[in-house]
């Protein structure tokens, strides 16, 4: 059965290896406990926590051409059930360390990913029953923190974020973009300072970090540019952190052994309040290495949008957090109810809601889309899984600021992308200085769903580099020419480049080529070609490479099949990186399909914090 599946397509070869090893481990393991070791290891492959075999028996096995196989027969969950609990040597409850961990239910688990579960669940749990005294005037501080200014004004749910940051050892902040996620921060943290200098008389030592190097610098800029319009004393604004970086430099990453860090429980981060922005991106094992290096009495905030794209790696983690939006609007404790009274917020109490309720805040009103038929209202639409609107607004144009362009040949991407890229990236092309072009890039980009095949960044990547000599844009005689925007793909903490930091390729005074990447500064950093980790041409990339970016326009490249990777929450997080306006290349079908189909991460992270 394993090299059936295997040769299929479903199994790969480190998930049949495995299960033999195991096999070997326990000779009387049978063909049901090694098929669930199987599709334990497959799971985590997949993104997936653990296997979900009541998930699996429920959906058809596809061979890698999607045909199903009509040959095999899987156990029954009966069959599963009494394997599993009779697992001998090879499979346990959790208790002690054993290959597999089976909850006596549906969840099989390779048992690192279990306990990593365990650990994150119980130290979240932990944090968001850590309460902090209210202070007396907390409603004054706010009403002076979120009053408005420069066309700014907070709704209550913002105010609300800030104060429950300041009760509570875990504050969970999810929004969309345009929602007011980064000015919450900034208030959400001068609140903090505000108390800190008035009861101690020193600040508190805030740690910013994000998954990427670009999302840390984005996170720097958008705080920066926030910062000036807050109406606080000089000492607060002092007390505000400038500085980002990503998460693996904030534990202290270690050459020689990538999966350990620097900074663990014996050894924890030297900071008060530790912040994460795009949370969504964050995988199981790195949040899991996170929380364990912040103190306990630490506070931990995690901002994201839990509507984006879930991480590569194994986990949905701010998805389990927020609860997928089940308990949406639902009530606190009596305890939190009790302590925000007195600012003026009226909260409904909810007996039953364990600890982590308290902690979340959804950020819903849009201070940015107020268009009727535009950016913001697809985004809505997608977000709520209304296909029929969202190609309603794309055959309208939304004013101009989205439409559909039909592809459905491979053979036509070329002439399909000439008129858009050539007129899109005219500003990058018009000028020489490494500075604009770095600006001219954020302008657009082009992002895909698939990384290979007709339709996949390295394909359109190679297309958009033949459109631009063609039309004489670009003069290129080798891998390195003038003009060549890059893309980090492995990070280099010798040379300060991470994983997603974005560069531009251009001649310095001397007539060299060189690579140019913003420094933390706000200067631009020139490197030889020769001395920089892996990169990939950035005309184009995935929409997973995106998240943590913002540009101007964006066109997302669609195939005209459909694949488990097109999902609601891809066209989301596409059509979100766009500012202004966004150009879908696909079939209406298409993009129906995707709106309807939703990522499910199989894991028990969300039993464990909400049950």
């Amino acid at each position: 059965m394993l090299e059936r599946l295997a040769e299929a397509g479903v199994f790969a070869p480190i998930d049949v290896q495995l299960a033999r090893t195991l096999g070997a481990l326990d000779p009387a393991a049978g063909e049901p406990l090694l098929l669930g070791a199987a599709w334990a290891s497959r799971a985590v492959g997949m993104g997936h926590v653990c296997a979900d075999l009541r998930r699996v028996l429920a959906r058809p096995l596809l061979d890698r051409e999607g045909e199903p196989l009509r040959d095999v027969r899987l156990p029954t969950m009966f069959e599963w059930v009494m394997a599993l609990g009779q697992g001998g040597s090879v499979v346990g409850d959790g208790s002690e360390p054993t290959p597999l961990v089976f909850d006596g239910d549906a969840r099989l688990y390779l048992f690192r990913y279990f306990d990593y579960q365990r650990r994150l669940a119980a130290d979240l749990r932990r944090r968001a029953q850590r309460q902090h005294a209210a202070a007396p005037d907390l409603g004054r501080l706010l009403e002076q923190l979120f009053a408005p200014v420069a066309g700014f004004v907070a709704d209550p749910r913002q105010r609300e974020a800030a104060a429950v940051a300041s009760l509570r050892g875990l504050t969970v902040l999810s929004g969309g973009p345009g929602t007011g996620k980064t000015t919450t921060v900034v208030r959400m943290l001068a609140l903090l300072q505000t108390l800190a200098l008035r009861e101690h008389g020193k600040p508190l030592r805030v740690a910013l970090a994000a998954p990427t190097g670009k999302a840390a610098a984005r996170m720097v800029e958008a705080i920066g540019a926030s910062i000036a319009a807050l109406p606080c004393d000089a000492a607060v604004i002092a007390a505000l952190p400038r500085t980002a970086t990503t998460i693996h430099r904030l534990l202290g990453f270690r050459p020689g052994a990538p999966t350990r860090f620097s900074h663990d429980a014996d050894a924890p981060v030297l900071a008060d309040v530790v912040l994460v922005d795009e949370a969504s991106m964050i995988d199981l094992a790195l949040l899991t290495k996170l929380v364990d290096a912040v103190r306990p009495d630490a506070r931990v905030i995690l901002v994201g949008d839990k509507h984006q794209l879930a991480s590569v790696e194994a986990g949905a983690i701010l998805g389990d957090l927020c609860d997928a939006g089940t308990r949406e609007d639902g009530g606190r404790s009596a305890a939190l109810a009790e302590a925000l009274a007195p600012a003026g917020f009226a909260i409904d109490v909810d007996a039953a809601a364990p600890a982590v309720a308290d902690c979340l805040v959804d950020l819903v009103h849009n201070h940015r889309f107020r268009d009727e038929g535009g950016l913001g209202s697809l985004a809505e639409a997608i977000k709520r899984g209304e296909r029929d609107r969202a190609l309603t607004l794309l055959r309208h144009g939304g004013g101009g600021a989205v439409r559909l362009v039909p592809l459905s040949d491979g053979a036509a991407v070329p002439a399909t992308l000439r008129p858009l890229v050539l007129a899109a990236l005219q500003p990058y092309l018009a000028t020489d200085d490494p500075a604009a072009r770095l600006q001219a890039l954020g302008a657009f980009r082009v992002l895909c769903a698939h990384r290979r095949g007709a339709f996949g960044v390295e394909r359109i990547n190679a297309v958009i580099e033949r459109l631009l000599l063609e039309s004489g844009r670009l003069a290129a005689d080798g891998p390195w020419y003038d003009g060549r925007p890059v893309l980090v793909t492995a990070n280099d903490y010798q040379l300060g480049l991470f994983n997603g930091d974005v560069g531009v390729v251009a001649r310095d005074v001397a007539g060299q080529l060189r690579a140019f990447f913003p420094g933390e500064d706000g200067s631009l950093r020139a490197l030889p070609p020769s001395r920089l980790p892996a990169v990939e041409t950035v005309f184009a990339m995935t929409v997973h490479k995106s998240q943590g970016s913002e540009f101007d326009r964006v066109a997302l490249v669609i195939p005209p099949q459909t694949s488990p990777l097109l999902t609601r929450e891809l066209l989301y997080t596409g059509v979100t990186r766009a500012r202004h306006g966004v150009t879908l290349l696909g079939t209406p079908e298409v993009v129906a399909d995707a709106i309807g189909r939703r990522i499910e991460r199989a894991s028990g992270l969300r039993d464990a914090l909400w049950r």
